[in-house]
């Protein structure tokens, strides 16, 4: 028996069994050490972010209780439910993303649990992003003396570190995809994306070309282009500058800097979604 498989709780066993059995890694024992050791990883980053906001554990989360939630599964997945509203709950499910037979990602915002969520027994659901879930493996709350509104935001940002904290534990285990370049230049992203979409490198070109022609056009007549996910490019206007004298730092000499017309600069703010996934790269040491 494996090292990181035999620390997992007895409960876990069969199920991390059965998740690398539909992972689409190679059958055996590598495979099952490989993901027994992200259940663990995720298990402790899991139990640290619960501790850092003051979350209580539970064994049920009764029907009525309208706090809001956040669940490890049995198979290493998030389940994450905001405070009760009436008689429903914003609910976003998280994959381990190893599986194959489950979506990576689920979000609702208005999903009605069936009776009491309990450890140890599959969740279900009335209406909502998925109809029933693996078991929870822990479950967490918030306490009762957090506001609704204080409890949602805690909720949400653990959600954030949780599920990028996972993508970056499985990609730790996961095979890359092999078609992904290993450098990013045109060459081979017009290769990457003529492979993935079956369609020849000269009109995953062009179609790159009339894109980034559009970005430009839009930029130069002042427009706020967004590129997809990843933010904004803009034009912001520079104000004149004088000419001036600076020393230079390393003779003490005296040089006289050019004035500088009004102009305008590109600019680029980078989107929420992309600094809060930058923030969870860890460097590796040279």
């Amino acid at each position: 028996m494996g090292e990181y498989f035999s620390q997992l709780p007895s409960h876990i066993k069969t199920h991390v069994r059965e998740i690398t059995k539909s992972s689409g890694l190679p059958e055996g024992e590598e495979s099952l050490e490989l993901i027994s050791r992200a259940w663990l990883e995720k298990k402790s980053m899991f139990e640290d972010q619960i501790r850092s906001l003051h979350m209580e554990e539970v064994e049920t989360l009764e029907s009525d209780d309208s706090r809001g939630s956040l669940m490890l599964t049995y198979s290493g997945s998030l389940l994450s439910m905001g405070t009760l509203i009436g008689e429903n709950r914003s609910v976003e499910y998280a994959s381990i993303g190893l599986r194959k037979d489950v979506p990576s990602s689920l979000q609702k915002q208005n999903a009605r649990p069936v009776g009491n969520i309990r450890v140890n027994q599959p969740v279900q659901f009335e209406s909502g992003p998925i109809k029933q879930s693996s078991p929870p493996f822990k479950i967490a709350v918030c306490r009762r003396d957090v506001s609704p509104e204080e409890q949602e935001k805690r909720i949400r940002e653990a959600t954030i570190f949780l599920t990028n904290g996972f993508v970056m534990i499985n990609r730790t285990y996961i095979s890359p995809d092999e078609r992904m370049p290993d450098q990013f230049n045109m060459k081979t992203i017009v290769s990457y994306i003529a492979a993935k979409n079956d369609i020849s490198q000269k009109f995953a070109r062009q179609i790159l070309d009339d894109y980034l022609q559009m970005i430009e056009a839009g930029v130069l007549l002042g427009a706020h282009v967004p590129v997809g996910k990843i933010g904004k490019l803009f034009l912001r206007k520079k104000a004149a500058q004088r000419a001036r004298l600076v020393r230079n730092p390393l003779t003490g000499e005296e040089m006289t800097v050019k004035a500088k017309p009004e102009a305008c600069v590109p600019k680029f703010t980078f989107s929420k979604s992309l600094r809060e996934k930058a923030w969870q790269v860890k460097f590796e040491n040279d």
